[in-house]
């Protein structure tokens, strides 16, 4: 795990450095919002609980998660590398989280869960048609946990202490491009999903691992065109 850290962190400061002995590389910074929907799967597929497989959980009524409001935001950094593609690094805040019920009630309860998002991604750019371009994005991302909260029945109660303090994870997802006569507005579709298990021991996952998954939209100014 902090060997991911730590290798993502290198490729942020080898590329900027790198950008900054090449002339004709200019670092575009800029601010972005997410906005989206999340929750808490077993597995890389759409299927959000493993009652399929004949697993009912610890006590034998596995909790069923839904979908809740997502959304965060921060500051990005893009690096030309090419004609066609270019290293984003984005850092920022992210609320993440999931409704939850079991098979014989509604999804009246919640977890919320804040991050402090790292993300390295390689983008590709068409070449331009006119002011806008379709981009495509897909990195990894380091999730450092800031608050965890459990919110049933209108109640809030910390969770800290059953919550992994650290998620790495993937994004992937399309875009387009607008250039302005000073900057840029970008957009984009995107999914992530976090490879490590949310929770920690038995108590809120009866032993099944749960990962975040997200799908968000997000919307970005950049201060500078290409």
């Amino acid at each position: 795990m902090k060997t991911t850290i730590g290798i993502m962190m290198i490729c942020l400061i080898s590329t900027c450095l790198w950008a900054q002995d090449n002339a004709n590389t200019k670092i575009r910074i800029g601010v972005y919002a997410n906005a989206g929907t999340s929750s808490l799967v077993q597995g890389m597929g759409m299927n959000m609980n493993m009652y399929g497989s004949g697993y009912s959980g610890m006590n034998g009524n596995m909790t069923m998660y839904n979908y809740a409001g997502s959304w965060g935001g921060g500051v990005s950094f893009t690096v030309p590398l090419h004609q066609r593609w270019s290293f984003i690094g984005n850092v920022g805040y992210m609320n993440r989280g999931a409704n939850y019920g079991d098979m014989n009630s509604s999804y009246n309860d919640s977890y919320n869960l804040s991050y402090l998002d790292l993300w390295a991604m390689g983008q590709y750019n068409s070449l331009p048609k006119g002011p806008v371009r379709f981009t495509a994005v897909l990195g990894l991302t380091e999730s450092t946990l800031l608050s965890a909260k459990d919110e049933p029945s209108g109640t809030t109660q910390e969770m800290m202490d059953n919550v992994n303090r650290v998620d790495i994870g993937m994004v992937v997802g399309p875009g387009l491009e607008f250039g302005l006569k000073k900057g840029a507005i970008q957009t984009r579709l995107l999914y992530t999903y976090g490879f490590m298990n949310v929770f920690r021991g038995m108590y809120y996952d009866s032993g099944m691992q749960s990962n975040n998954a997200a799908f968000l939209l997000q919307v970005g100014y950049i201060f500078s065109r290409p």
